[in-house]
């Protein structure tokens, strides 16, 4: 195929085309069945959220339930302050991108492509890993925000109407938050296939059609959808 400036070829241009229609046709296709099909791993751990926010406020100590959450949130932290490591690892790629180049030349099948080309692939790994570092950071702050609602939550309801109002109150905010996580660990995982096109465009696309396969199975015909749905 005819080479483009800075050695981008039209084959690049298909790969990286077809990555940005991977990414945002299955967020947006996913958010769809995700809300017209109840047998996925997103409506189930939707439901069962709601459900442990209910037997929550039953609770007259929820120290567990915080420590609970706490938990999650720790978990978003480490993948949230993981990314910044990641992005400082590329700034220092990018200081230093002849060496990379040299390195991945020695692997076979590898393309060539210019020191400029270069950069703009390690930019995009920085845009990305950018957004997942704001996805993460709004998901923590959420959390947190669950558990001050529960902290405010009284020990006792008036009635069952006012309870359940409360509790699907924390179940929407709890969603909210694993949603942000879900959509930043994505960012992870098409990052990771971004890595293949620095060796050739084609293992690219592969790479990328992997990924969304990976997680149309794990969030709709995985085991664990299944155990969840036999419960």
């Amino acid at each position: 195929m005819s080479p483009l400036p800075h050695s981008i070829s039209s084959t690049d241009i298909i790969a990286f085309i077809w990555f940005l229609l991977c990414w945002s046709s299955y967020s947006w296709l996913g958010k769809y069945f995700q809300a017209h099909k109840k047998n996925s791993l997103h409506s189930f751990s939707k439901s069962y959220r709601n459900e442990w926010m209910l037997q929550t406020l039953k609770r007259n100590n929820r120290i567990t339930d915080a420590a609970l959450l706490a938990n999650l949130m720790r978990n978003v932290a480490f993948f949230a302050s993981t990314s910044i490591f990641i992005l400082g690892g590329v700034i220092a790629i990018i200081a230093n991108v002849d060496i990379a180049i040299k390195m991945v030349s020695d692997i076979p099948f590898t393309q060539e492509a210019s020191t400029v080309f270069w950069k703009l692939k390690l930019l995009l790994l920085v845009f990305i890993f950018i957004y997942v570092f704001f996805k993460l950071i709004w998901s923590i702050r959420q959390f947190n925000t669950c558990i001050i609602i529960m902290g405010a939550a009284p020990e006792i309801f008036p009635d069952e109407e006012e309870l359940l109002l409360y509790a699907n109150k924390l179940g929407l905010v709890i969603h909210r938050a694993a949603t942000h996580y879900n959509e930043g660990m994505r960012g992870y995982e098409y990052g990771l296939a971004i890595l293949a096109w620095f060796i050739h465009p084609i293992l690219f696309i592969i790479a990328t059609s992997l990924v969304v396969i990976v997680i149309y199975r794990r969030e709709f015909i995985s085991q664990t959808v299944r155990a969840m749905q036999e419960y």
